[in-house]
């Protein structure tokens, strides 16, 4: 009796732990081999409770070009000993759709410098209920149109570029865009919706390379636009998002911004960062389509 009850707590601590197990530690015969990179970069900020560092990180030989971005670190690396400013060396993993950073070094502490006051930044987000500005678009197919043309649909609109490797960054908002499109249609709300994905990076982005990369996620018919635009559009509506996007020398950096827009071109939503599912995004358009002026 004894000796059941004790296998039977057995089998229960065990079950509870292989729940708790953490994203890192995943079967690597179900996601596929593990492919590592050795990287050098700038430590810019790291967040404690969402365990992820901002780096602005050199180019990964046959991967991707120099950039700066957040990864997500596992809960067992100790960052207690890193500021910003620190360079680092860290080991870059890749899994499936899954991507973390582990065995992360100082090289070299944050240069010190005299203290000097930081200039008061003005904020030019817009709110909710604002209009976006109208900016022009060339889509996929080398047609050019203006973001007023979708006025009477629910738009979510997001910037992403072809070139982006990692499967948590801009692959994932694209996988995010491709399972939200048939949730919107089983709930009969796909008719006056669409999706607009804008590249952050037109030099590269021709219409014929937007048109490559939405095949990868499906998007066939005029419900989900891939679209290319000027340097100065691209700014002006990311400063009215909070979006950050700047090229400099071959460097892409960019943060994550997805926003919903209402029939009436009214901004209704602004997701921040890659934590959104496509279950929120569609709850977001859905109450935007019942959105007054």
């Amino acid at each position: 009796m004894i000796r059941s009850f004790t296998r039977f707590v057995f089998f229960c601590l065990t079950a509870i732990l292989q729940m708790a197990l953490p994203a890192w530690s995943a079967n690597t015969s179900e996601a596929g081999p593990i492919a590592t990179y050795e990287v050098h970069g700038v430590l810019k900020s790291f967040d404690a409770e969402r365990h992820q560092a901002l780096i602005s990180h050199d180019a990964i030989p046959g991967y991707m070009p120099a950039m700066t971005m957040t990864f997500d670190v596992p809960p067992n690396e100790e960052m207690g000993g890193f500021r910003a400013g620190d360079s680092i060396t860290f080991r870059l993993c890749v899994q499936g759709n899954e991507a973390w950073i582990e065995h992360l070094q100082k090289v070299s502490d944050a240069p010190s410098s005299p203290f000097s006051p930081a200039a008061p930044t003005v904020s030019r987000e817009l709110h909710e209920g604002d209009f976006l500005p109208d900016i022009e678009l060339v889509d996929q197919a080398g047609h050019s149109t203006r973001l007023s043309a979708f006025r009477g649909k629910t738009l979510a609109l997001t910037f992403t570029y072809t070139r982006c490797p990692l499967p948590t960054y801009c692959p994932l908002i694209s996988r995010n865009f491709e399972s939200a499109r048939p949730l919107l249609a089983k709930l009969g709300a796909s008719q006056n919706a669409c999706f607009v994905s804008v590249s952050l990076d037109p030099l590269h982005d021709t219409p014929e390379s937007l048109a490559a990369y939405a095949k990868r996620y499906h998007a066939e018919g005029d419900d989900w636009i891939f679209a290319t635009t000027t340097d100065h559009a691209l700014h002006t509506i990311g400063d009215a998002v909070g979006l950050e996007s700047r090229v400099t020398e071959g460097r892409i950096d960019h943060n994550l911004r997805t926003i919903v827009i209402d029939p009436t071109g009214r901004l209704r939503h602004i997701f921040r960062g890659n934590s959104w599912t496509p279950q929120e995004l569609v709850a977001e358009m859905r109450t935007a389509g019942r959105a007054h002026p």
